[in-house]
């Protein structure tokens, strides 16, 4: 009687609230999602409804920035005021997250808490990363022990990032004792020597990346205590100091049944390690070999791989990864390291025909295909066409020079790439002038330096496309996207309608910042605006 009591006054009141109010919670949540984290605060104080409806949200993750002071500028007059910062920053930080935890009433909330970051500044002068001294490193040290304790009052707890962070025994202590922590994300992180655990972890899914900036070291022990193959689902490895190092022990450990994700970093001298790794996995679904790899080949046949599903990575060793295998994603990256010297070059692959041939001698029908550092060219065009017929996303990233990374772009572009949600993007080369020099032997098309111009040539019959294509992604460097938004959208209306007709399937095309849709017969435009979530 009183439930029924209950409920029939929580609808009583509910009839005097505004619809919106009324509307169930699910419904809510769902348009919460689409709100950034600081526009979620302010909704949240709008009533009590929007409240409960979006305190998961605002609740699910938290992101501690430690400080690391900047090496003290040159003019000696600021050292003082650059080094009385760090402390303010780190007590901040500390009373924030002590009032969280020690607040009674919150205590519903902590469990809410499912991901964690927390981050060191690192320590910047004249643009360039230095590592912190002495003190620099003592303050590092007290800032971690004091935020790490509170990572145990989130129960719930089953995502934790650490950037820049020292990871002594007291930190690992704490790592162990997280009763639901199936993913562990390491980005330039420190490991000192026998600081670690004895019992391995149980993780799911592990990233390590890092920069080139030393010395960096892991010991072989601590490797078998992350990399679980028990439990092991998810592997991104792209740290350059270290891969070798977690390569030969991966190579000597027990098979992974479980893992069916691995992207990495790969280095001539790690080459038989790698292939002596891959052989362990048989359930192996997910494969990407990280840009600016060493061009490797394997010495020997490899093993069935009979679950690889998706392959990005070079051409050459495509070729024996994707025949024979249920391969039905591919994303090429045609700028290939030529060189195994601590400053390799670079070139573009060229023979992109054969290595479509290749993709095609897949057991199954490729229905997505992603290029970076692509030439348009009729003969690229027609081979995609002609081998691929049953293509029904295709993403261009034409020629531009290979973006500058930091750890953190890292991990979300290991991420994003098995989905192709990659924006292709770097210091620009000129594309004209590239197929300009490669006009005889490859019938350059395009006489503009735009996506327009190319566009313009599929719209008309001049280069063809595979005939059941759903989704077309062109892209390009940010020169590329400001030519695009200042397009005139009646003329490419007309150019994405002539594209239609001559492709039917044909519902989405994407050239930089500028989206073109269909609903029925009717084509809508968008432009797209990248911001910071």
């Amino acid at each position: 009687m009183f439930n029924f009591v209950t409920e029939h006054s929580k609808l009583n009141s509910n009839l005097e609230n505004p619809p919106i109010l009324r509307l169930p919670s699910e419904i809510l949540d769902h348009c919460w999602s689409y709100l950034r984290r600081r526009d979620l605060f302010q909704v949240s104080g709008v009533s009590r409804v929007f409240w409960y409806t979006s305190r998961s949200r605002i609740f699910q993750s938290l992101n501690v920035t430690l400080p690391s002071p900047a090496v003290p500028p040159l003019n000696q007059n600021l050292v003082r005021r650059s080094t009385n910062k760090a402390p303010n920053m780190l007590e901040r930080a500390a009373t924030r997250i002590t009032s969280f935890y020690s607040d009674p009433s919150a205590g519903e909330l902590w469990d809410m808490v499912q991901d964690w970051t927390v981050s060191t500044a690192p320590a910047i002068r004249n643009n360039m990363f230095f590592f912190a001294r002495s003190q620099e490193k003592n303050l590092a040290l007290r800032s971690v022990d004091t935020i790490f304790p509170f990572l145990t009052c989130s129960r719930n707890l089953r995502s934790l990032e650490l950037v820049r962070v020292n990871l002594g025994r007291q930190q690992w202590i704490i790592i162990e004792c997280l009763p639901a922590l199936d993913t562990l994300r390491l980005i330039s992180c420190l490991f000192p020597p026998s600081s670690h655990l004895e019992r391995p972890l149980k993780l799911k899914e592990l990233a390590i990346a890092g920069d080139n900036f030393g010395p960096r070291l892991i010991e072989e022990r601590l490797v078998s205590v992350l990399c679980n193959p028990t439990y092991l689902q998810k592997l991104t490895l792209i740290d350059f100091l270290i891969t070798h190092t977690v390569l030969a022990v991966l190579s000597s450990m027990a098979p992974f049944p479980h893992l069916t994700y691995l992207s990495i970093f790969v280095t001539s001298p790690s080459r038989d390690h790698f292939f002596r790794f891959l052989a362990a996995i048989p359930a192996l679904a997910t494969l990407r070999i990280f840009p600016w790899s060493a061009n490797i080949t394997p010495p020997h046949p490899l093993p069935p791989l009979s679950s690889l599903r998706s392959y990005d990575g070079y051409p050459n060793l495509l070729s024996y990864i994707v025949p024979g295998r249920p391969v039905d994603c591919v994303c090429l990256v045609l700028m290939m390291v030529t060189t195994d010297d601590d400053q390799p070059d670079y070139a573009i692959h060229t023979e992109l025909v054969s290595t479509v041939r290749d993709i095609s001698r897949s057991t199954v029908p490729v229905r997505k295909l992603a290029i970076e550092y692509f030439l348009p060219t009729l003969d690229n065009l027609a081979a995609i066409a002609k081998h691929l017929p049953d293509l029904h996303r295709l993403d261009l990233g034409l020629i531009s020079g290979p973006p500058p990374l930091t750890p953190e772009e890292i991990i979300a572009l290991s991420e994003s790439s098995s989905e192709f949600d990659l924006d292709y993007t770097g210091e620009p080369l000129d594309t004209v002038d590239t197929m300009q020099v490669r006009r005889i032997a490859n019938k350059a098309m395009l006489q503009r330096k735009s996506f327009q111009g190319l566009l313009s040539w599929l719209a008309e019959g001049r280069a063809p496309l595979p005939p059941k294509l759903v989704t077309l992604r062109l892209s390009h460097s940010l020169m590329g996207n400001e030519d695009i938004q200042c397009a005139e959208g009646v003329k490419q209306r007309k150019l994405i309608r002539c594209l239609h007709g001559r492709y039917p399937t044909l519902r989405e095309v994407e050239m930089g910042g500028c989206r073109w849709w269909r609903e029925g017969v009717y084509w809508s435009r968008e432009i797209l605006e990248f911001e910071e979530t």
